[in-house]
């Protein structure tokens, strides 16, 4: 609908105006002469047209166009077509688009307000080109299969790796079948009729390197449904020397020294028994006297465990030698905590709380265990260990080459009490492999991508001595790297491997530094991916319901008409003397 007249160089009106009223003034005083004339008045309704001719060149004029803004409706895999037809029906000559991996969106949205979302969802790294827009996300057909698995990639051998995972509508009687090499069958569970069900798999693992198990689901025949692969990084298993330290007795020192003695640790236990007198435990490891605390004594152990009392009480050089062992010889140091470690604000046991008066918390989903009613603050410089959702149970920081952790989890030690074995093992080898003494390495890889397909972007980190590193991938291109602002040994990258199956990242400078990552092909895991795809575009949808808005164009006038008048006017005024001679 046309609302008004406009002008493109609205801001000449004035001088233009001005200088054409001035130039008609000009004619009908140098035509005044001819006042009493019939052609007077031709020739000034001629002047009159070939003056305003040249102001409207100048001026430029345009019509406002305003019309509905042009909502976009995004279709994506599994969108339901009741959902389409709804909103065709409500908002008339709305636009639609096949979203694709090569759809060009960015073009599409010129002119757009609103988005309307339809099916599983668009990618992760596509979702920035929906900022200021206003986003309604309808969801598409209703998942079956995994939408939720978890492990650990990185394991040592001799452990047992667990998997555990939420399945989506399964089918009664199908299995979910854990193979490893060779498709030998490890592990397996039966689905049963429910909305959604819980499961875990786990197996042994007994060599180190590289390998690929599957999860398959199978019917109650043993037809193959879906094969998914299963990335893991196994290591050779290395004994530690752990010391611990207590005031006194608890019973969270000894689920735990009794753990790390099955675990084949060699460790030494110091408790409190009265001042000054102290009762020793040994397990896997040889007898020997502890003294003051000291360099010396600290350099031999690759973890030192003390609780947060018994810290207190340690004399300024005691604590020195923990934070020169720290620094400078790479020790890990954990902090059992209690109440009063929450409100220690220097030193070394000092982190960043927030109270949140909650006292318990979920593991892995499923298991309550009970907290102190604090959490870490997140930073640059804390680095989380145990992280289900968006809470931190578990970090450390960096000092030096070594590491200070702690946990804000009380008593542990009743995941056993109640069954809960592998994930007790499970929490506290995530714990001790984290923070314990390791051949210090000059390069330190990790990845900030879940999962890496092929042409898609796969973000990693990069913690390294080199000023300029120079990281390459599997087909030796150099990657663009940025730097940390806050932590300049820290880098950042995203490359975009071509190929599935396990691909790496090297650092040129030292040969040693190498990351392996795995992707995995278009059809792995869709379930999975679709699942995590429709959460993160539902957290964009910020609106109840696209509507119309008004959007304004400007339609120009072509400026040939008004040439015209004023070559076929200034035509009139020069041929009107010639004639009038005749």
């Amino acid at each position: 609908m046309i609302d008004r007249f406009t002008f493109l160089n609205d801001t000449w009106s004035w001088p233009v105006l001005l200088g054409a009223a001035v130039l008609f003034v000009v004619f009908i005083w140098k035509e005044s002469s001819q006042f009493s004339s019939i052609r007077f008045y031709i020739k000034v309704v001629v002047a009159f047209l070939a003056i305003l001719s040249l102001a409207m060149i100048a001026l430029r004029p345009a019509l406002l166009n305003t019309e509905n803004s042009g909502n976009l409706i995004l279709l994506t895999e599994n969108y339901t077509q009741t959902s389409l037809d709804s909103l065709k029906k409500e908002h008339e000559n709305i636009k639609v688009l096949n979203y694709t991996l090569d759809t060009p969106i960015i073009k599409e949205l010129i002119g757009t307000d609103s988005v309307f979302i339809l099916g599983h969802g668009i990618k992760s790294y596509d979702l920035w080109k929906l900022e200021g827009k206003s986003v309604k996300y309808l969801e598409g057909e209703p998942l079956s299969g995994i939408i939720k698995f978890n492990y650990d990639l990185e394991q040592a051998v001799g452990d047992k790796t667990l998997f555990k995972g939420l399945y989506s509508n399964p089918t009664q009687g199908n299995r979910l079948v854990l193979e490893g090499a060779g498709r030998q069958v490890l592990d397996s569970v039966i689905l049963l009729k429910k909305t959604e069900q819980q499961f875990s798999l786990n197996t042994d693992l007994k060599s180190a390197g590289n390998f690929i198990f599957r999860i398959t689901e199978k019917d109650s025949l043993g037809n193959l449904i879906s094969s998914n692969p299963i990335p893991l990084k196994v290591a050779e298993k290395e004994a530690l020397n752990i010391l611990m330290i207590n005031g006194f007795p608890t019973f969270e020192t000894k689920y735990l020294k009794n753990f790390l003695a099955e675990m084949d640790h060699k460790v030494i236990v110091r408790s409190q028994v009265t001042k000054g007198k102290y009762k020793y435990e040994y397990f896997n490891a040889e007898r020997s006297t502890i003294g003051n605390i000291s360099e010396k004594l600290l350099e031999s152990y690759d973890l030192l465990i003390i609780d947060f009392n018994s810290f207190k009480t340690l004399s300024t050089s005691q604590k020195n030698a923990i934070e020169k062992s720290v620094r400078d010889y790479g020790l890990g140091f954990f902090i059992q905590p209690d109440v009063s470690l929450f409100g220690s604000s220097s030193g070394l046991a000092s982190f960043d709380y927030t109270q949140d008066n909650s006292k318990e918390t979920m593991l892995n989903g499923n298991l309550q265990v009970t907290k102190y009613p604090f959490t870490f603050k997140q930073s640059l410089t804390l680095e989380p260990i145990l992280k289900p959702g968006n809470q931190i149970l578990s970090a450390y920081k960096r000092i030096g080459q070594g590491k200070v952790g702690s946990s804000i989890l009380e008593n542990t030690f009743e995941l056993l009490l109640d069954g809960n074995t592998s994930a007790y093992q499970q929490l506290w080898t995530k714990i001790i492999n984290a923070l314990s003494k390791s051949a210090v390495a000059s390069t330190e890889w990790s990845s900030q991508s879940k999962m890496g397909f092929p042409n898609e972007p796969f973000q990693f980190r990069v913690r390294t001595i080199e000023k300029a590193p120079i990281v390459l991938n599997s087909e030796k291109t150099e990657m663009a790297l940025r730097q940390e602002f806050d932590i300049p040994k820290l880098w950042t990258g995203t490359t975009y491997p071509k190929q599935s199956g396990w691909q790496k990242l090297s650092l040129q400078q030292d040969s040693t530094g190498v990351y392996n990552y795995y992707v995995y092909n278009i059809e792995d895991w869709e379930t999975l991916n679709s699942y995590e795809r429709i959460q993160q575009n539902h957290r964009i949808s910020n609106s109840a319901g696209a509507t119309n808005t008004k959007n304004t164009n400007s339609i120009p006038i072509t400026l040939l008409y008004f040439y015209l008048v004023f070559l076929i006017s200034i035509g009139v005024l020069w041929l009107e003397p010639k004639l009038r001679s005749y």
